[in-house]
């Protein structure tokens, strides 16, 4: 058997708390340190999830280099910068959503793996849920996929009056939370052809309402809606429709329910790891060691820094996020 992907951990902070868990658990994977500017917050997660090398700075990391693979779990703000250092150092890494949150940082990442051949892979976690996977391949078996609707409504009453929220974070929310659900548009309809948006000012202090329309290479249809105010009550979800057959979640993606033309209704749940740790987690990290067990970068369902780089574009595309004029 192949020794356990040794894993350095960039970032201590509420996503680590997810990942370790799994990190820890799996025989493919061995967390050998730990980094984060937060000399609290490094030592309580170091002793949570006992891992006895710590550093303080990126630097020192850096100069110890006994990893083979790192995983950057930073604020979304810090991704593309801390992650482009890390893809030129040329161990693969692992880089949690965004993969920046402008075009411009995805691209300049992207660059940073054409010149390097750096493995690279975004944590997208909702293409490894085993509901939405199994619920996939089987409304697949009733024929190619027509339109695709999407909804990733979310409450930022909060965002704007916690004074720990920047308004960078604010302003691109949709950027670093609605990713996990507008990425499935692509996660079901591929490659997208063209891509029209709508931008609305209704209670928040920036722009607060996208709605898209796609059309996806196939020929299908796509359908966005975020809205960043009300309340979330089930606010991400989607329905993919064949002509025989429409495959819609339930409970945060958690239950996926096919219902086929003169067929009872399907229900698909999550099974195996996703019942142990945060659903995806477990799928998104073997894809990961095996792509850097085999010297190739992610493939699908796993989100290459290409197809990371395909969602901030639609997703920019969607939400016309230049700078808000304001008024």
């Amino acid at each position: 058997m192949d020794k356990p992907l040794r894993i350095a951990v960039v970032g201590a902070g509420n996503i680590a708390q997810q990942h370790l868990p799994v990190l820890n658990a799996l025989p493919e994977t061995e967390v050998v340190a730990l980094c984060d500017a937060k000399p609290e917050v490094l030592a309580q997660t170091a002793r949570r999830f006992n891992v006895e090398r710590t550093f303080d700075a990126i630097d020192d990391l850096i100069a110890w280099g006994a990893y083979d693979a790192v995983y950057l779990m930073v604020s979304p703000s810090r991704n593309a910068e801390i992650g482009e250092r890390f893809i030129r150092l040329g161990a693969p890494v692992f880089l949690e959503k965004p993969p920046g949150l402008y075009v411009e940082q995805a691209e300049a990442l992207v660059r940073a793996v054409n010149e390097t051949g750096t493995i690279t892979q975004v944590a997208l976690n909702r293409r490894f849920y085993t509901s939405i996977r199994a619920g996939h391949a089987a409304l697949l078996d009733t024929g190619p996929i027509l339109t695709v609707s999407v909804e990733a409504h979310e409450d930022l009453t909060s965002l704007w009056t916690n004074p720990r929220r920047d308004d960078e974070e604010r302003r691109r929310r949709v950027f670093s939370n609605s990713i996990h659900v507008l990425d499935l548009l692509r996660y079901f309809g591929g490659d997208v052809r063209d891509v029209k948006g709508w931008v609305t000012h209704f209670a928040n202090p920036m722009p607060d309402s996208y709605t898209g329309y796609l059309q996806f290479e196939s020929g299908a249809i796509g359908r966005a809606a975020v809205d960043h105010f009300g309340t979330r009550s089930e606010g991400h979800r989607f329905q993919v429709r064949t002509v025989a057959a429409t495959l819609q979640s339930h409970d945060g993606f958690s239950r996926v329910v096919l219902d086929r033309r003169d067929h009872e209704p399907v229900e698909f749940g999550l099974t195996g790891d996703d019942l142990k740790f945060k659903p995806g987690f477990a799928g998104e990290t073997r894809a990961f060691v095996t792509a850097a067990r085999e010297n190739r970068q992610p493939q699908f369902p796993a989100a290459s820094i290409w197809d990371g780089l395909a969602t901030v574009r639609t997703i920019e595309a969607i939400t016309h996020s230049a700078e808000w004029p304001g008024g």
